[in-house]
């Protein structure tokens, strides 16, 4: 207990002077750094009494720091009961309540509700249910709580067993940062405004586009940047500060160190999941085939690869995309699947480990980002590695006509169709057949190139830099209400 009274402390020193807050690392690190993000979770998800929040996303996306700047704004709004606590190196069972009850015990004026911040939570064995016991005995049900977690499975699991009592509480997701984010980190003045893909078709979508394009040259010179850091915090800190543009061997060995942890704690052999990974790069656009996953895995059988597949999304380093049956109106499981990487730094992965290992085409790398993208603003599943309605797919026709993609329309979330994006590069004449297969099947989309710009009001032709950084962002992530 005394060690627990120690981080405590360590952990809240505004409990005994608001200006100590300036002092935390994570928010000192924040401040003297260049990069200055705002993720849109952060910028969506309310602090407010009686409710029981989480957010949820890849470790080192960034998610302390924002509850590192979540308690700042309250501390400067005068609140004084906010507590935060990691539970990074405290995983015994009934850890949360001698830590809710021993901040009481500590604070100077503990009488009235609380702001909680638990940092990841799922650490602690069974913290569902010693977050219920909290919430029952009346411990916390006035108090405002942030459940953080690095692992979609353990915290969907907990939420779900804590019915009526998480109030009004939400399911967010901070993932690094999209293309968009990158693109306002690196000082392009865009829009304000962005929208849903479907919106481009619309006058409102034709003006924002127009005014994208008028920030092509910088767009495009980001585009390949981004492709190549990715959106973590830290390799676009690397990228700021390196004369050469170049990223820290140490950020590679953290993301690995990271992975090799998850994949350990999951008792699943971390060289086979960067295997994993390395065969994803190189199938990066087509369908992944178990079979030769599995091989280039070295584990059992091909059921084992896509156990592992479903494990990687669950920790948000891979993207699921399942094949759409328009007769069906329905993605469909059992058929072969797109699997992508959630962050393009993932792709270096491999190569820094296994000598030999070439990086992914160029070709594949930008079909993976639109992935990201579309995922980000269209998709409101937390997660994608089952074959849900409001997930992306892809869609093939008998006579191997294919979309990239098809998703979920934003203005109609509840209706079957589709809306279709496909990626191509400038050559005319793929770009015509893709626009004709468009209007054929689905009569409308967009069709994405590497810089040409052609508009036609069912279906446009956007650069993919355009489409990318005018697109929303849906940061919530329903999942379990209680």
């Amino acid at each position: 207990m005394e060690d627990l009274e120690r981080q405590l402390r360590d952990d809240n020193p505004w409990w005994y002077s608001p200006e100590a807050v300036e002092r935390d690392p994570h928010l000192h690190q924040y401040d003297a750094g260049a990069v200055k993000w705002d993720p849109p979770a952060m910028m969506a998800m309310p602090v407010s009494l009686k409710d029981t929040h989480s957010l949820r996303g890849p470790r080192q996306s960034g998610k302390t720091t924002t509850v590192k700047r979540l308690i700042r704004r309250l501390i400067h709004a005068k609140e004084q009961r906010v507590l935060y606590f990691s539970f990074d190196t405290v995983r015994r069972t009934g850890a949360i309540g001698d830590v809710i009850r021993l901040s009481r015990q500590l604070h100077p004026r503990p009488e009235g509700p609380w702001c909680i911040f638990l940092d990841e939570i799922t650490s602690v064995p069974d913290w569902e249910y010693d977050l219920k016991r909290c919430w029952d005995s009346g411990l916390t049900r006035e108090d405002a709580i942030i459940l953080t977690a690095s692992s979609a499975r353990d915290l969907r699991i907990g939420t779900e067993r804590l019915p009526g009592r998480r109030g009004r509480g939400r399911d967010f997701l901070q993932l690094p940062m999209s293309f968009r984010d990158f693109c306002k980190v690196r000082g392009i003045g865009l829009p304000e405004r962005t929208l849903a893909a479907e919106e481009f078709l619309t006058a409102e979508g034709r003006q924002l586009a127009a005014h994208l394009y008028g920030h092509g040259r910088e767009l495009e010179h980001a585009l390949g940047l981004y492709l190549r850091v990715g959106g973590f915090p830290s390799a676009v800190r690397d990228l700021t500060s390196s004369r050469s543009g170049s990223i820290d061997e140490t950020t590679i060995l953290v993301l690995n160190s990271v992975l090799s942890g998850d994949l350990t704690r999951m008792r699943r052999d971390p060289l086979a999941g960067i295997k994993l990974i390395q065969q994803v790069c190189r199938s990066l656009g087509s369908p992944l085939k178990w079979a030769n996953a599995a091989e280039a895995m070295a584990v059992d059988n091909p059921t084992t690869a896509k156990e592992y597949a479903e494990l990687l999304a669950e920790i948000f380093i891979l993207l699921t995309v399942h094949f759409w049956d328009i007769a069906k109106q329905s993605l469909e499981p059992r058929k072969q699947r797109k699997i992508y990487i959630l962050d393009p730094l993932y792709s270096q992965l491999p190569s820094a480990l296994i000598p030999g290992t070439l990086p992914p085409e160029r070709d594949g790398l930008i079909e993976d980002i639109v992935a990201i993208g579309l995922f980000r603003s269209a998709a409101s599943t937390l997660i994608q590695a089952s074959a849900v309605p409001t997930a992306i797919g892809y869609w093939r026709s008998r006579d191997d006509r294919e979309i990239d993609f098809v998703i979920p329309r934003a203005s109609e979330p509840h209706n079957p169709a589709r809306f279709p994006i496909e990626v191509k590069g400038d050559n005319p004449t793929r770009i015509s057949g893709a626009r004709s297969s468009i209007k054929r099947t689905f009569k409308q989309g967009i069709v994405t190139s590497l810089s040409r710009f052609d508009w036609d009001e069912d279906v446009p032709v956007l650069p993919v830099w355009l489409l990318l950084a005018g697109l929303s962002e849906n940061a919530y992530r329903p999942m379990a209400l209680g």
